[in-house]
């Protein structure tokens, strides 16, 4: 019997994604599923000693959903949204955490969680006795960092969640988890001092270089049907608060004051994107920034057709207020686009991967406006260490990273498999 490794994703869709509906075709789902989902998939690729389960909570179901694709099965669970609107304690799935501690009980098995602070996670690391437990972390920070980075109108709505985070997840996952992955250095700072350096990785997402690589610009325009003589700025984003993307709609006047035939193209979607789009009709700029998809059209775009965009875009700007790494950042500049990103957490390692990209302050929209100009009004082919950057973001290698700590955690529990 294989040995299991189940890899859950704690905390909802839904919760940025209002559209968002389970599908019985896991890889239309919004970013392939997950993280999670991504990561299982590339796994199955590399090695056939794991019996793998991808499993996720939706607080939209009302009773479990599940399919199979390539030997990998996907379990979707109901989640119930604990305390009010004015006081946010988060979500928990309690089929979830039933059905885990009935399965690690039949065969050898890990736990991959996905997301730290969550009350799945940490209930999970409470009460999974002798199983092997990792967690991936990407927006989990510090209580301080958290209360100071949320918007200061709604700062207070979620100060229990974050005392809850402070004083109690913190506490239960230091004396559980045995290993913590992380995206970037300020992450991986802040759990080497919660718990020690040792039990604390630094492990990337990862894209398939093959797909994201560069496209003939004419061809990528005409193929959205986009105007060959015009300048675009790209980003491609979840359309939510802390995406800084009304900084970027507010860079856009100066810009087309200096450049006319400029337009902005976002792609995404979100809860954020009826805010924004009210936004550009307040600057009457909303000719200028076309919201991708549209209204009317398809949900998303596919993954497949995101290399057109990267490759159709003369710059591509991420001003996120709060980003664990950027994974768009990566897609973008491995199809050779110009790269403009805020200086905030995961960000900067992309920008020292790739040995290119421009850094700027977050909450900047003049910054955001002069580097874009000095980008457009340059015209200079851009240059990138694609080759570093894919030693170090490339799938394979993310997976591979994985399966080696899968493999010392299942032969500590459970001794050698040789």
């Amino acid at each position: 019997m294989k040995e299991k490794v189940i890899l859950a994703n704690t905390h909802s869709f839904s919760s940025f994604l209002p559209e968002f509906q389970v599908k019985e075709e896991i890889n239309e789902l919004p970013y392939g599923g997950g993280w999670h989902v991504r990561l299982a998939q590339q796994i199955a690729k590399s090695t056939d000693r794991y019996d793998l389960e991808c499993w996720s909570i939706e607080n939209r179901l009302e009773k479990e959903f599940v399919t199979k694709d390539d030997d990998i099965l996907y379990r979707f669970f109901p989640a119930q949204r604990i305390g009010s609107h004015r006081i946010n304690l988060g979500e928990v799935s309690w089929p979830l955490l039933r059905e885990l501690r009935v399965e690690v009980k039949k065969q050898n098995s890990l736990v991959h969680l996905h997301s730290a602070f969550t009350w799945t996670t940490v209930l999970t690391s409470i009460f999974i006795k002798k199983t092997p437990i990792l967690v991936q972390c990407y927006e989990d920070r510090s209580l301080l960092q958290l209360f100071l980075e949320t918007p200061e109108r709604t700062r207070y709505n979620y100060l229990a969640s974050y005392l809850l985070k402070g004083f109690f997840f913190e506490r239960a996952l230091k004396r559980r988890v045995d290993c913590f992955l992380v995206l970037n250095k300020p992450t991986e700072k802040y759990f080497s001092r919660l718990v020690g350096a040792k039990r604390v990785q630094i492990s990337p997402m990862g894209i398939d270089f093959s797909v994201y690589t560069r496209i003939d610009k004419n061809r990528a325009r005409d193929d959205l049907g986009l105007d060959p003589n015009k300048k675009y700025v790209l980003s491609v984003a979840a359309m939510v608060e802390r995406k800084g993307l009304d900084y970027l709609i507010r860079s856009m006047p100066p810009i087309l004051e200096r450049l006319p035939d400029t337009e902005l193209l976002l792609v995404g979607e979100g809860y954020y994107k009826k805010h924004l789009q009210l936004l550009a009709q307040k600057l009457r700029i909303q000719d200028e920034i076309h919201f991708i998809p549209a209204g009317d059209a398809e949900l998303r775009v596919p993954d497949e057709k995101l290399p057109l965009y990267y490759s159709a875009a003369d710059v591509f700007v991420l001003p996120s207020l709060t980003e664990a790494l950027g994974v768009v950042g990566i897609e973008a500049m491995a199809c050779g686009t110009p790269f403009i990103g805020t200086n905030v957490e995961g960000i900067p390692s992309l920008v020292e991967q790739f040995e290119a990209g421009v850094l700027i302050p977050p909450r900047d929209s003049n910054a955001i406006a002069s580097s874009v100009i000095n980008v457009l009004e340059d015209g200079a082919m851009f240059s990138a260490n694609r080759a570093r950057a894919k030693n170090y973001f490339d799938w394979h290698n993310v997976a591979k990273k994985n399966i080696d700590v899968y493999d010392v955690l299942f032969d500590r529990y459970y001794g050698s498999s040789e």
